[in-house]
C-alpha cells in the first residue's frame, strides 16, 4: 500500500512540476526546433539567392563579349545596362554588384561616356568594398575625373588613398598626369620620378613610359648639354 501511495504521491508531485514547467520545456523545444528550421532555410536562401546572381553575372558576361575590334550592339548594351542595374540593386553587398558596377564603368570609359563611368565608380566606393578594391576604383576614377577635366577632383580622390605597394608607382603616375595637365610641371617630374623609383625592375615598359613623360615635363637644359661640333662652330 505504501509503495502505492509512494507512487501516487510522485505522479502528482511530477504533474505538478509539469504545471509549473511544462510550459517552458514546450517553448524551449519549439525555440529550438524553430531555430533549426530557420537556420537551414536562411542557408538555402543564401544559395539560391547566390546562384541566381552567378547567372546574372554570367549573363552579363556574355553579354559584353565580342571579337576583338567589334562594338557591342545596342541591344546588347541595354541588356548589359539592365543587367548590371538588376545586380546593383540585388546583389550591391556581394562582388557581384561591385563587379558590375565596375564593367559597366570599364566599357563607359571605352564608349567616351566618362559621366556614367565616374558614377559607376563612386556607386563603387559607395559601398566601402574592400581596401584592394576601394583602392583600385579611386585610381580609375581620377583618370575619369582628369579625363573629363577636373583635376582638383582628380587629385582629391588620389589623395583619399594609401595605395598597398602594388600601386604605389600607379598613383603617382596618376598624379604625374593630373599634374602635368595643370602646367605644375616640377611636381608633375617629381610624381614620375617617385612612379618610376617604385616600379620593379621587370617593367621595362612601364619605366619607358615614365621616363617619356618625365622628359615631356622637364625637357632637358640644352645650356648644360655636352657641346657638339655644331654648337662649338
Amino acid at each position: 500500500m505504501s509503495d502505492h501511495l509512494t507512487e501516487e504521491e510522485q505522479l502528482e508531485a511530477f504533474k505538478r512540476w509539469w504545471k509549473e514547467n511544462g510550459k517552458w520545456i514546450v517553448a524551449a523545444i519549439v525555440i529550438a526546433a524553430g531555430g533549426y528550421f530557420g537556420w537551414t532555410s536562411y542557408q538555402t536562401q543564401q544559395q539560391e539567392s547566390a546562384e541566381a546572381g552567378s547567372a546574372l553575372y554570367t549573363e552579363l558576361l556574355d553579354t559584353l563579349a565580342v571579337d576583338e575590334g567589334e562594338a557591342i550592339s545596342d541591344e546588347n548594351r541595354a541588356r548589359a545596362v539592365e543587367l548590371s542595374e538588376q545586380l546593383k540593386a540585388d546583389y550591391s553587398d556581394s562582388a557581384y554588384g561591385v563587379n558590375a558596377a565596375l564593367m559597366h564603368a570599364r566599357w563607359a570609359v571605352d564608349e567616351g561616356d566618362l559621366e556614367t563611368a565616374a558614377g559607376e565608380l563612386r556607386w563603387v566606393l559607395d559601398q566601402e568594398p574592400e581596401a584592394a578594391v576601394a583602392q583600385l576604383t579611386r585610381l580609375r576614377l581620377a583618370r575619369v575625373l582628369a579625363g573629363q577635366g577636373e583635376l582638383d577632383g582628380a587629385l582629391s580622390v588620389l589623395d583619399e588613398a594609401s595605395p598597398a605597394q602594388s600601386l604605389v608607382s600607379q598613383y603617382a603616375e596618376a598624379r604625374g598626369d593630373v599634374l602635368a595637365a595643370r602646367g605644375d610641371n616640377d611636381a608633375a617630374a617629381d610624381a614620375y620620378q617617385s612612379a618610376m623609383e617604385s616600379l620593379d625592375a621587370q617593367q621595362q615598359n612601364r619605366y619607358r613610359l615614365l621616363q617619356m613623360k618625365l622628359d615631356n615635363v622637364r625637357p632637358v637644359d640644352v645650356s648644360n648639354a655636352p657641346a657638339t661640333e655644331e654648337n662649338a662652330s
